[in-house]
């Protein structure tokens, strides 16, 4: 789930050779497939329609849409939704993606667009007003490799914590200092050994 500043080909492609799918903000910097897209789905009814809690859903959602010049997958799938809230409120996005839609169907691909702000609103947000990181930039690399870093360090902690005070397996209850030790040993990278 990425923004559409990574929707580039390098970044498609680099996604593909290790074999991972996306999906990728649409926006206006590609504007062939934008307006291709726009005027698609500008002149058809949505696909799908369901409601979502007590907002209403609308889905446009085809796969055969012709990729940009360097980008070389043979389709492009192009997902858009409005979404209609009770209070008039009315939020629509477009995104592209590879999945293909018998792999991952219509209200499935809508989740997970939704889940991408899921993402911004409880990480990036709580890190700025609930934790003091205000200056973060979440589109840089240095702040997406931090942010992973984090979050790896918070499994290891509660993995930690699984094995000081949960009772499993057949080991004594570890002592803090224990653990502290066992973090370090599994942070710290041997060298290889030396065989001149």
């Amino acid at each position: 789930m990425v923004d559409g500043e990574f929707a580039t080909a390098a970044f498609l492609h680099a996604t593909e050779e290790l074999r991972l799918k996306v999906v990728a903000r649409l926006k206006e910097n590609l504007p062939e497939l934008w307006a291709a897209a726009q005027k698609r789905f500008q002149s058809q009814p949505p696909s799908l329609s369901f409601q979502d809690g007590q907002d209403w859903v609308e889905v446009w959602d085809a796969e055969d849409f012709d990729p940009w010049e360097s980008l070389r997958w043979t389709t492009v799938r192009v997902l858009r939704y409005r979404q209609r809230k009770p209070n008039g409120e009315v939020i629509e996005a477009w995104w592209l993606t590879n999945f293909s839609a018998r792999r991952v169907g219509s209200r499935t691909l809508y989740r997970m667009a939704k889940s991408r702000w899921e993402t911004e609103n409880q990480g990036f947000h709580e890190a700025k007003n609930q934790h003091g990181m205000e200056p973060i930039c979440h589109h840089e690399t240095n702040s997406v490799l931090v942010q992973w870093l984090i979050l790896v360090l918070a499994l290891i902690i509660e993995r930690l914590y699984r094995l000081r005070y949960l009772d499993r397996g057949t080991h004594p209850v570890r002592t803090a200092i224990e653990l502290v030790r066992q973090l370090w040993l599994a942070l710290w990278a041997p060298e290889a050994a030396d065989t001149s």
